[in-house]
């Protein structure tokens, strides 16, 4: 401890005005700082085709930009005086008055090419920028300026980082329950611009009460110094290392959940507040969760988190759930390890550098390098191992002797006996495994040190050999990832001879058979007689003497152009070039090659692309661009609607493809419908039956949008279109708005009316 004289003053009291003010003016920054980071990156989502990577790749730059604020904040404090940190400070927030309100950057157009991400990152900075970097520096420059004062708590100003994670935390939960599905983008953003105005005004009382209320001249005594010791290069590598493995698997959960959801702000929100909360209760002044009982839950987060982060696929928002949980338990641990290893208030700015430098190196490993070297997403679980390593390897608190010894052996017997029975059960292999591995996991709170550290080295070596191994039973003929997600060429025998599959993220899409004599058939969702055909059958029943033109969003691996005919005209829009790579090499599919007639692909977003296409001059458009489960939501917005119909003839339609497992997407098309006063009308394909290649098609469903008398002519000519009541739960769509919980709630309470089209029934 470091003993304190202060001449003329004891600091033995504590001022409720001083510490409500610093208070305040942490929670107002950290609510600002994190509410931007969804609202600006829904911003851009259009720019970029509604990609996952967008939030990954913003979280990078939010880190960066922290990590400058914090450098900026240690740098201030330590050279400069007490009132002029403070002028200096608010002349640097007076300069994010030049960036509001917040909106994107003129003159920035998206690189077709493989460099999104780095363009993205040049957006953001020269977009919100300096705001956030002034925001950014308020936390640890703050709880620095609260150390030089008189009040008790001055010396532990610590707590205060945990009014600046409950801001977070706060923010976070109230952008997708009342700022999104309340307020319009540009509503947001003049909230926000008067809260920074509130904000600039709050740093200014901080300041104030700060130079009235500082100590007196201090005068170190001499005694014991211990807590006052400078940090050594060690301590800093574990911070960083400690700080590294909770934001990388932040990241790894979010590809997971966008990729197999939708880019929408509530599923980026939920992972980040998940870390935000573990901070609140990690810097509490007393903790929350023990250390000691985190010892027993990490090692069956670990497994759980391997288990079905890899190869386990229940009910979707069950795993979800328990990846969710399970992530937690690490971060946690992760971070009140760190807590326990804070230092003396004298390095406190020092401290928060090397930790957010931590978070950046995990947001930049997720997000710019991992993509880069790795086909797959290993790197999620290449962490959950290494966190395993690094927080038992470094845990000293441990038991040893008979005792430790006799408790590890009692729990291998147990967790045996309990995988036997579940076996003789004829419980799956994987759920053996984690069950009784959990069991086992529990002895490891016993172990000694160095018994930790090599059952992690081999718990790591086991998680990289359940990951690998798999993949290589599978023959993968294909794989490439890029800023969009991963995408893979399958192939498997079949009694019609090898068959291909393009998987993107953990769902088929489409299927091609290698046989000479089958290659043109078209398979999956495409095949003859699913939703797909139906639609392009009927809009070609009202096609009028004059050339029929498609436009077809979403590529994937080509099959739709099986349905061309020489007298037609097909543009087909996609905004991942590798995806364009596999579908136009026939090492893979070759449904372009031999079926499309002009083969007119545009790289590029489809609204961007759509501008190209005269008005008036498209019979059909078609809007199949859902990776996996993941919805573009800007694809299905009022605007996105407007610039279809103006790019059709008065007798086009439009066609979604709405199939999904977790989001009501039939709901969200017929809003808009109603609201264009246009008509809906909805079909899903039934069985297969006869069909010799029904085992590679897949069911599907679909919205089909026109005029009244288009879909009185609809329901004649095919009877299995119906007619569609939207959801209460789902609101009307917007680049402005889209909020995932209405078609989350509607998907799960299935409370879509679907009537027949003649007699109006349900």
């Amino acid at each position: 401890m470091v003993d304190i004289s202060v001449s003329g003053f004891e600091k033995t009291r504590s001022s409720w005005a001083l510490v409500s003010v610093f208070t305040l003016s942490i929670f107002l920054s950290a609510a600002l700082l994190f509410s931007v980071q969804p609202l600006f990156a829904k911003l851009v989502l259009p720019l970029l085709g509604g990609s996952s990577s967008v939030w990954n790749t913003a979280m990078v730059f939010f880190q960066a930009m922290l990590l400058g604020g914090y450098i900026y904040a240690h740098l201030i404090s330590k050279y400069f005086s007490f009132r002029t940190q403070i002028i200096t400070h608010c002349f640097v927030l007076s300069m994010g008055f030049l960036f509001l309100p917040l909106s994107i950057a003129q003159g920035w157009t998206p690189p077709e090419g493989g460099t999104q991400a780095y363009w993205l990152i040049g957006l953001f900075s020269v977009s919100v920028g300096m705001p956030f970097f002034a925001i950014s520096a308020n936390a640890p420059l703050l709880q620095r300026w609260f150390s030089r004062t008189n009040d008790k708590d001055a010396e532990d100003p610590y707590f205060l980082y945990s009014a600046s994670n409950a801001g977070s935390l706060l923010s976070l939960c109230l952008y997708p329950l009342l700022f999104e599905p309340m307020l319009r983008l540009h509503e947001q953003t003049e909230l926000w611009a008067t809260g920074y105005v509130l904000l600039f005004l709050m740093i200014l009382l901080s300041g104030f009460f700060g130079l009235k209320n500082r100590q007196a001249i201090v005068k170190r005594v001499s005694g014991n110094t211990e807590s006052a010791v400078k940090p050594q290069l060690m301590q800093r590598l574990i911070w960083i290392g400690l700080a590294f493995i909770p934001s990388s698997l932040m990241l790894g959960v979010t590809s997971h959940m966008t990729n197999n959801i939708a880019s929408a702000p509530l599923l980026w929100i939920i992972p980040l507040a998940l870390y935000l909360l573990t901070f609140i209760f990690a810097f509490a002044k007393r903790p929350l969760i023990k250390s000691e009982f985190l010892r027993y839950l990490v090692p069956m987060a670990v497994i759980i988190s391997l288990a079905f982060g890899v190869s386990i696929r229940i009910n979707l928002l069950l795993t979800i759930s328990l990846i969710l949980i399970s992530y937690f338990i690490i971060a946690l641990a992760c971070h009140t390890r760190l807590v326990e290893q804070r230092p003396h208030a004298n390095y406190l700015t020092e401290f928060y550098i090397w930790m957010s430098l931590g978070g950046m190196l995990g947001g930049i490993f997720n997000a710019l390098i991992a993509p880069s070297i790795f086909p797959k997403i290993y790197e999620y679980v290449i962490v959950i191992c290494v966190a395993a390593f690094v927080y038992y390897t470094f845990d000293d608190k441990v038991g040893v002797g008979v005792k430790a010894a006799k408790a590890v052996f009692r729990n291998i017997a147990i967790s045996a006996v309990v995988f036997v029975v579940l076996f003789i059960c004829n419980v799956p292999l994987a759920y053996c495994i984690i069950i009784s591995g959990g069991i086992l996991s529990l002895g490891l709170a016993h172990l000694s040190t160095q018994k930790r550290t090599m059952f992690c080295t081999l718990l790591l070596m086991t998680g990289l050999l359940s990951f690998i191994i798999p993949a290589f039973a599978v023959k993968d003929v294909m794989t490439d990832r890029s800023f969009f997600g991963v995408l893979r060429v399958e192939a498997e025998e079949s009694e019609h001879g090898t068959v291909h599959s393009f998987v993107h993220g953990d769902t088929v899409h489409n299927y091609q058979f290698q046989n000479d004599f089958l290659k043109r058939i078209p398979l999956a969702y495409y095949s003859e007689g699913n939703t797909f055909h139906r639609g392009l059958e009927f809009a070609r029943h009202l096609q009028s003497d004059q050339a029929f033109n498609v436009s077809m969003i979403g590529l994937g691996a080509g099959a739709m152009a099986c349905y061309e005919k020489p007298s037609e005209n097909w543009v087909y829009f996609e905004i991942d070039p590798a995806v364009v790579d596999m579908a136009t090499n026939e090492k893979y599919f070759s449904y372009m090659k031999d079926c499309s007639y002009a083969s007119d692909i545009r790289i590029g977003d489809a609204r961007l692309k759509l501008e190209d296409i005269p008005k008036g001059s498209q019979d059909y458009i078609i809007v199949d661009a859902f990776s996996s489960d993941s919805i573009p939501a800007h694809l299905v917005t009022v605007e996105a609607l407007e610039l279809y119909r103006s790019r059709l003839k008065p007798n086009g339609l439009i066609f979604f493809h709405t199939s999904n497992r977790v989001l009501d997407v039939n709901s969200v098309v017929a809003t808009l419908a109603e609201h264009a006063g246009l008509e809906s009308r909805y079909t899903a394909s039934q069985s297969f039956e006869g069909n010799p290649y029904a085992e590679f098609e897949n069911l599907s469903t679909a919205v089909i949008l026109g005029t009244t008398e288009q879909m009185a002519e609809l329901d004649k000519f095919d009877p299995q279109w119906k007619r569609i009541t939207p959801s209460p739960d789902v609101g009307l769509w917007s680049d402005g708005y889209s909020h995932i919980l209405g078609t989350l709630k509607a998907k799960y309470k299935k409370n879509v009316r679907v009537f027949n089209s003649v007699d109006q029934s349900p």
